[in-house]
């Protein structure tokens, strides 16, 4: 062993010797102490980082993804009842390669790759089977990609093909679906799976299809007719948010009033469906204008001669002829008459102002709604007991109730709406229905009292067991040999020592009752010199005293 490593295990060994029993036990649990330390430290320092490879694995796929593992012999961890699959965060992604490339990751059920062994002489009944299994494990695989989802099963009906279109059958689908806790598809993500799963199968519509999860909740059916009072699924759903609508805002007025829980409102709402189109034309008659004017003028002018007897005769330049009942031959007789005639034709058109409507009724319009409205009552407490007497609201409250809603809820008299309001006993409030700030204050204390009593425990304990112990253990002891040094020492050398001892707390406390004494009269002398005047004008005042 060379001399320095010799020297310095001779004084560890002089050190521990020196040591008292308590003192060697609180050295040895240090080291201790110190050795699980530092070996935890190692180890927590050596530990292999693993890092998540897979999450939310079906079982199928996780037993694939360990065997892959095992074989290359790559250490893992499962987690979260083996769903969860972790592996060094060094070979992570490479593992991650590996498996997609031996195509371990299928999902839940069979797809397709039922097919990548070619089987000899499998007969068609055998084939078709296969292929609804396949096409059902690849439909749940994808619908598990929804987030919400868990896990998911199709099942297919696929019937044969018929030579006959009206023999053919309609193929029908159900889907089941495992939800995750807390999570809820909304009507949207519920089409999108219908469409998805319409889509994917020939001859499928969505009529067809209805999808319902494991705890036996329809979660979509089909929108055909013959729903309930003839509605379909859609209308049905309008008709209930409708209600729940309202029935939310007449409750949410009632809260303030008469406190939360003491009121509850039903409204039931009759809705119209049909759709209809009402064409109105309107004509304005004050309102015209010219459209189109036609004119036309024609005149006629002539001469005749006129007999005695009145007869015409034969018109020159034009006209009819008349018979003259004179006539002998010899030509006219009578006189000469001129005839002019003026014709005018006026025609005008007038453009009528029209308007046209086209009024399309909204589809869920409100026909005619009911309404019934339950409060509660007041209580009273009766005297001598915790207990309470219920009363009824009186007319004139469920009166001014009633009118409330009325007009929250836009009832109209003429289209047959009706309104209940009555005042039903709820449940008597309890003995201390609003407690008192007291009993608050001591809830607070109860809830948080524990923790802070723990604390108050421990500290007390650290300060009155575990300290003096320690400061016991780590306080240096003042020994007869030190003492008979400081009496062999000259006068103002021993001060000096047993200035230097004094420093450690209650180092005197540990000696004999005589050389305490000594140790006291020789810090008395030491502390005189060091201060003469205030020495001695103590000395003064406790002679004054002792007079």
């Amino acid at each position: 062993m060379p001399d320095f490593l010799k020297q310095h295990f001779e004084k560890l060994i002089q050190y521990w010797s020196n040591r008292s029993a308590a003192q060697r036990i609180l050295l040895a649990g240090l080291a201790g102490s110190l050795v699980i330390a530092f070996g935890v430290m190692l180890i927590f320092l050596n530990q292999t980082e693993m890092r998540v490879m897979y999450t939310n694995l079906p079982p199928e796929d996780a037993s694939r993804v360990v065997e892959l593992l095992k074989a290359s012999k790559t250490p893992y961890e499962l987690r979260d009842n083996g769903a969860t699959v972790l592996v060094p965060a060094e070979v992570v992604y490479e593992q991650r390669l590996k498996v997609a490339g031996e195509g371990a990751m299928r999902g839940q059920g069979i797809g397709f790759e039922l097919f990548d062994e070619l089987k000899v002489g499998q007969t068609d009944f055998v084939q078709r089977i296969n292929y609804t299994r396949a096409l059902q494990g690849e439909l749940s695989r994808t619908i598990t990609e929804f987030p919400q989802v868990e896990k998911a099963r199709v099942h297919l009906v696929l019937p044969q093909k018929s030579l006959f279109i009206e023999e053919q059958k309609k193929a029908t689908a159900s889907v089941v679906l495992t939800l995750r806790r807390g999570q809820k598809l909304d009507a949207k993500q519920l089409q999108g799976i219908v469409n998805l799963v319409a889509m994917s199968v020939e001859g499928l519509t969505p009529d067809h299809i209805t999808i319902t999860d494991t705890t036996g909740q329809s979660l979509y059916q089909p929108r055909g007719d013959g729903g309930l009072d003839g509605m379909t699924t859609t209308q049905f759903e309008y008709k209930n948010t409708f209600e729940a609508n309202l029935e939310n805002r007449l409750e949410q007025i009632l809260t303030p009033i008469l406190g939360p829980g003491r009121s509850l409102a039903k409204v039931n709402a009759e809705l119209d469906f049909a759709q209809r189109t009402t064409r109105k034309e309107m004509y304005d008659p004050n309102a015209t204008v010219v459209r189109s004017e036609q004119k036309s003028e024609e005149s006629t002018s002539g001469t005749a001669a006129v007999d005695a007897s009145g007869a015409t005769t034969t018109p020159r330049g034009g006209g009819t002829a008349v018979p003259n009942t004179n006539f002998r031959g010899e030509g006219y007789s009578g006189t000469e008459s001129t005839q002019k005639s003026n014709r005018e034709n006026k025609t005008t058109n007038f453009e009528i102002n029209k308007e046209e409507q086209n009024v399309v009724s909204p589809v869920g319009d409100l026909k005619r709604q009911s309404i019934a409205v339950i409060v509660d009552g007041t209580y009273e407490k009766v005297e001598g007991s915790n207990t309470f007497k219920f009363a009824p609201r009186s007319a004139e409250e469920l009166e001014r109730i009633k009118q409330i809603v009325a007009r929250a809820a836009g009832l109209d008299a003429a289209r047959g709406d009706e309104i209940q309001v009555s005042s039903f006993e709820f449940g008597a409030p309890d003995g201390s229905s609003e407690p008192s700030l007291l009993q608050t204050m001591m809830e607070y204390a109860q809830r948080l009292g524990k923790p802070f009593i723990n604390g108050l425990l421990i500290f007390l304990f650290l300060i009155l067991v575990v300290r003096p112990v320690v400061l016991a253990l780590i306080r240096p002891r003042v020994t007869e040999e030190e003492i008979e040094t400081l009496e062999r020492l000259p006068e103002g050398e021993a001060r000096l020592a047993l200035a230097e001892a004094e420093e450690s707390e209650d180092a005197a406390a540990m000696l004999e009752p005589g050389r305490q004494f000594e140790l006291a009269k020789g810090l008395a002398l030491q502390l005189f010199e060091e201060n003469m005047e205030q020495s001695i004008s103590l000395l003064k005042s406790w002679l004054k005293q002792e007079a």
